[in-house]
């Protein structure tokens, strides 16, 4: 920093200039670095980019808006913590701030002329860029200045978040290495904490999803830029002058990003005015914010280090036992809580005080988990009523893709299901963790998934292992049997095997048949033309599975629906597609949607009689034993 200021008189002012400038240039390598990194990925890689004859008006737009939404949040969460070590490393030694605390500048000053200085270091090579941006573009005849303002205020509202975030913790610790650390685990402790908390609670909360979502993915806004922060497609005009064109329409989150920042900045800004200086080399150096940093690092440290820990050393058929998770939990409280009592006191004497604290977080956590396991909350026992749900959304392996039923007498059926799983939740977990029985295949187990779609906009997610032994289904009333029954049935085998867009000849990518030949204990392929795919499709498997004359989904080995099916399988795979413009007026297919078709068929069935039609010749189950 240029000490000149030393020669100025007291001044109430919010502003320096001369810290304004000593920073600019003092850090000058800082931004350069920035823009000479940015000039290299946009502008420049469209200049050469430009000359390529396949390069057009979609691509460039691409490049642009794409550096944007998923380059930008990397370089800007490096970037913000970078400039705010560089402007706030006078805090954390001691020489350094007794020389500052003797000039005549108010704390108020120096906060707020290095923030305008963060701001130019955003801004000012931001703009360049931009403006070199635009120049690459227009000198390859590409109107992109649109995509340029969009790139420079995403950048501008990225900046603002993750300097919020880096100034706040620039404010609160008191080392310099202690920043980026600090900074780092508030990016990612919200989605950390969301990931392990589900695997936690999948481990022994019975129905869990394995689709839960991550509500708190927003709180973590690298992560949060990378995974739901999206460009789209739109076409501007119609008919010869349709033009495709990519574009940025998800401001919501940027915009309340870069408000949350602000808003942090604005605690750092009170944070620093009280700031007490002599605590300068400590690693938190606001003193009232330690107990409640060292217990989120300690509860932090628990989840985590606990789900890998019982993750690598206690994992069976379904996971951790509950006892081992408990075990992990408590040995990562202990890691977290006395690490966090060594960093504070800068000593390593912390093992004959502390434990009182280090009880409570245990006792707390054994709480949680005993209410968790004991269904204190009703999450184990929640089961919709008919008249709550508008539709099921029905998951399972043996399907190509999810179905959705709405008709009410399926809706009834998967709620008596439901209500049959919880009933045997006893039963089902003793059969899952009894490793040797699924080792040995006398216990075997098929997955369910099921998401509600309640009339009043909720939803309702749940996961099931439905394990079946011999015994279990020779019992037609049995869980299993039950299970097999609403899987097997043609409303749901169709709906879940039927593309989810109309099928043309256009549409089939490719098809297949594969024929077991017993003799020679292989399975023959002969693949299908696409009009040979359509005319089956549609004159012969559509029909079957309307009818169930399909082979039926096989969940569990015990099933010997199989022995009336042939030994072949039709596998086609179809691509919805759509014509799209380019700029030069070439059309392109784009496709929208994909989906496949796996089926058996049966004896007595039209697709049987198609093939055979067309020269196949198939054996059924039985008559491939004696092979």
């Amino acid at each position: 920093m240029n000490w000149e200021v030393l020669t100025m008189r007291s001044n109430p002012s919010f502003f320096s200039p001369t810290i304004y400038r000593t920073a600019l240039t003092r850090f000058a390598p800082l931004w350069i670095v920035y823009l000479i990194v940015w000039v290299v990925t946009l502008p420049l890689a469209i200049l050469f980019q430009a000359g390529d004859a396949s390069y057009n008006l979609v691509m460039m737009q691409y490049a642009i808006l794409n550096g944007a939404v998923h380059y930008g949040p990397i370089a800007n969460l490096i970037y913000a913590a970078a400039v705010a070590m560089a402007l706030h490393s006078w805090m954390y030694h001691t020489r350094s701030v007794n020389t500052v605390a003797a000039l005549p500048v108010r704390r108020e000053a120096h906060f707020l002329s290095n923030l305008a200085a963060a701001m130019t270091f955003s801004l000012g090579p931001n703009l360049i860029i931009a403006l070199l941006t635009w120049a690459a573009g227009a000198s390859a005849g590409y109107p992109t200045l649109g995509c340029v303002a969009i790139w420079l205020a995403l950048m501008t509202l990225q900046f603002l978040c993750f300097y919020g975030m880096a100034s706040l913790c620039a404010a609160i610790v008191g080392q310099l290495l202690a920043l980026p650390a600090l900074y780092f685990l508030l990016n990612v402790a919200a989605i950390a904490v969301n990931m392990v908390v589900n695997s936690v609670l999948s481990t022994f909360v019975y129905g869990m999803s394995r689709s839960a979502g991550t509500p708190l993915a927003v709180l973590s806004p690298i992560y949060y830029y990378m995974d739901k922060v999206l460009l789209s497609e739109k076409t501007v005009g119609t008919g010869a002058d349709a033009v495709m064109q990519c574009v940025f329409r998800a401001w919501t989150y940027p915009l309340l990003a870069a408000l949350a920042g602000v808003i942090l900045l604005v605690v750092s800004f009170f944070l620093l005015r009280r700031r007490a200086m002599e605590y300068t080399g400590d690693v938190i150096a606001v003193r009232a914010l330690r107990p409640v940093l060292k217990y989120c690092f300690t509860i932090f440290c628990s989840l985590v280090l606990g789900v890998v820990g019982a993750t690598m050393f206690f994992s069976g058929s379904r996971g951790p036992a509950l006892p081992a998770v408990v075990l992990c939990l408590l040995l990562g409280a202990f890691l977290g809580y006395f690490a966090a009592e060594i960093l504070l006191r800068k000593t390593f004497h912390v093992f004959r005080r502390g434990w009182v604290g280090f009880s409570i977080v245990c006792a707390a956590l054994l709480v949680v988990v005993g209410l968790v396991e004991l269904d204190a909350f009703g999450y184990e026992k929640t089961v919709p009523t008919a008249d709550q749900v508008e539709s099921i959304t029905l998951s399972s392996p043996v399907f190509p893709h999810d179905v959705v039923i709405t008709d009410e007498a399926h809706i009834a059926d998967l709620l008596t299901l439901h209500q049959q799983i919880i009933e045997q939740k006893e039963q089902q977990e003793t059969l899952l963790a009894d490793w040797a029985a699924m080792v040995d295949n006398t216990v075997e187990s098929s997955s369910l998934d099921l998401i509600y779609q309640y009339r009043d906009g909720r939803t309702l997610a749940r996961s099931y292992d439905i394990c079946c032994t011999e015994e279990l289904w020779l019992d037609t009333a049995s869980l299993p049997r039950q299970f097999a029954a609403i899987l097997t049935d043609p409303y749901i085998v169709s709906a879940a095997t039927v593309p989810t867009f109309d099928v043309t000849v256009r549409s089939i990518n490719y098809g297949y048949v594969s024929i077991y030949e017993g003799p020679t204990y292989n399975y023959i392929t002969q693949d299908l033309t696409a009009s040979d795919a359509y005319d089956l499709y549609t004159n012969a498997v559509l029909p079957d599975l309307q009818e169930g004359l399909v082979g039926r989904p096989v969940l569990y080995s015990y099933d010997t629906s199989s022995d009336a099916q042939y030994m072949a399988s039709i596998f086609m795979e179809f691509l919805h597609t759509v014509d799209t413009p380019t700029q030069t007026m070439d059309y392109s297919m784009t496709v929208v949607a994909s989906d496949y078709l796996s089926l058996t068929p049966t004896v007595g069935s039209r697709t049987a009689q198609w093939l055979m039609n067309h020269g196949y010749t198939m054996e059924i189950y039985d008559e491939t034993a004696s092979y």
